[in-house]
């Protein structure tokens, strides 16, 4: 009698293996009882020495306890499925790796504040060795901070991973024997293709409380030299007094004026940046530049510079990240109007397909492939409804990603109640949003047309409302049937001619 475990109460698995590893089943303890009576006295009647001497015991766990045994065949098909279903779900959870920046929450605008990293300090130090007691000044300068730049990567498609707040590292500080510090490292953020930066205001700062204690201007001007200013020890107080140290002074306060100055300038010129060619690259907020040593105070008359000055801060500007998705043809249609298997047709893409509206709720591309290797972009923008223009619902954040597609594609349901009224509201939408945005050229898709009886009735009378319109007398109407891929080839046929004519 040769028996297996297969399935077992959870509160004794540590039985369970220790049974595994001695190649035993476990059973009820009154079960167990009735099956070992038995076996005993089959043993005593039918002993035979060369019988299978590798049956297993059968050993007693409790009154409560469950067990299910099966044969060693069943055993081998369970433990073949249960391998398979785990291939599954490893090859299923590798899939929703690779598509982890796709199935996150999609964002198309952020607001981020940039930080260039601060220059490292001057430093203060004097040459030593042997026989060489009061060397020349020997410190080094501070190195420049890092710079924030923005890189378009193809393979991002949304702005959520940009994080709110980006700062590069800061320079190191300079050191004895003329050494310089090391320049901060710069931060490089991928944003996709199609991305708009714009500089806008600094949110305005809070006013300061009319019951503190207005500071005077020695206060003042102490905080100011603590922030600029390094000095060697025990000379703190000393610098100040000298000639030297205030001529010095004089002449940083030069040089800030004029990069107050050149900030200025470039203040009143807000930053505008629209990425549309891969692998492009800008700056966006540059580092500060490092404190200088004290051999550059080094004069004819002052030999020994005790002081050095400070690294700046770097620049810090306020952005707003607009994504405007990059597509040859943009999929234009009234919520539930099959866009989604519209484009899983004609393409590569797979969006979510469901018999409901606004099932597609983020831009999705997909590229169609030709036989010549040419290829297309479609994106399938969700459904837009009427007074989008007003940004009602999310018409702006539908809208945009418009804007680039150089053909629009009219995607209608026929087995709607008004096909003709439903290409009415989209055409005044999209004029009402952007002016001339339906002077593209445009390709009308008659969907839902495998709904025979309602096709037949309502397709002649839209393309006759189509070219009653004078404004659009040369626009095709294509009737196709989406589900099952029905004129699917003269849709991509006409789409390319449209995109190499548009080119």
């Amino acid at each position: 009698m040769r028996l297996r475990l297969i399935h077992f109460v959870p509160h004794r698995w540590i039985l369970l293996s220790w049974a595994r590893t001695r190649n035993c089943a476990l059973l009820p303890l009154s079960l167990s009882r009735a099956i070992n009576s038995q076996s005993s006295e089959s043993d005593d009647t039918n002993a035979d020495p060369e019988s299978d001497t590798t049956q297993k015991p059968i050993i007693p766990v409790g009154e409560h306890d469950v067990a299910i045994i099966k044969d060693d065949v069943t055993v081998e098909k369970d433990a073949l499925l249960l391998d398979s279903e785990k291939a599954l779900q490893a090859r299923t959870k590798s899939i929703q790796y690779k598509l982890r920046d796709k199935t996150r929450q999609f964002a198309d605008f952020v607001w981020v504040t940039v930080k260039g990293g601060r220059g490292g300090d001057g430093c203060v130090a004097f040459f030593r060795e042997k026989f060489v007691p009061k060397g020349p000044p020997s410190g080094g300068n501070g190195g420049r901070g890092g710079d924030v730049i923005f890189v378009t990567s193809a393979n991002h498609t949304s702005l959520h991973s940009i994080p709110r707040t980006i700062k590069a590292s800061d320079g190191d500080s300079g050191k004895g024997h003329h050494k310089h510090g090391h320049a901060g490292k710069d931060v490089v953020v991928p944003v996709p293709l199609g991305t708009v930066i714009r500089e806008v205001d600094p949110p305005a700062k809070t006013e300061r409380n009319d019951y503190e204690d207005p500071e005077d201007e020695q206060t003042i001007l102490e905080k100011k030299r603590a922030a600029l200013w390094v000095h060697y020890p025990r000379y703190e107080e000393a610098n100040p007094l000298g000639s030297y140290f205030l001529e010095a002074e004089r002449m940083v306060e030069r040089e800030q004026r004029y990069h107050r100055y050149v900030r200025e300038r470039e203040a009143d010129r807000k930053l505008f940046l629209d990425l549309s060619t891969p692998a492009e690259q800008h700056i966006v907020a540059k580092g500060g530049v490092g404190g200088k040593g004290n051999p550059h105070f080094l004069t004819s008359e002052n030999r020994s510079p005790k002081f050095a000055t400070r690294g700046q801060e770097g620049q810090v500007r306020y952005l707003t990240l607009e994504l405007k998705t990059i597509a040859d043809a943009g999929l234009v249609g009234l919520p539930n109007a099959g866009k989604s298997t519209f484009l899983t047709a004609v393409s590569n893409a797979h969006p979510k397909i469901a018999p409901y509206p606004f099932t597609t709720l983020n831009p999705f591309i997909g590229t169609i492939d030709y036989c010549d290797r040419f290829q297309l972009t479609v994106a399938d923008i969700p459904g837009l409804i009427r007074g989008a223009h007003k940004n009602i619902g999310l018409g702006h954040s539908f809208l945009r990603h418009v804007e680039r597609s150089k053909v629009l594609v009219y995607v209608i349901d026929l087995a709607g109640e008004s096909p003709w009224d439903d290409w009415n509201i989209l055409q005044e939408e999209l004029e009402k949003y952007l002016p001339g945005l339906t002077k593209r050229p445009s390709l009308i898709v008659a969907n839902k047309v495998d709904v025979v009886d309602v096709a037949k009735r309502k397709l002649p009378l839209f393309e006759e409302s189509v070219k009653a319109n004078t404004n659009y007398e040369d626009t095709i109407v294509v009737p196709v049937s989406a589900k099952y891929r029905k004129n699917i080839l003269k849709v991509t046929t006409l789409l390319r001619q449209m995109v190499e004519k548009s080119c």
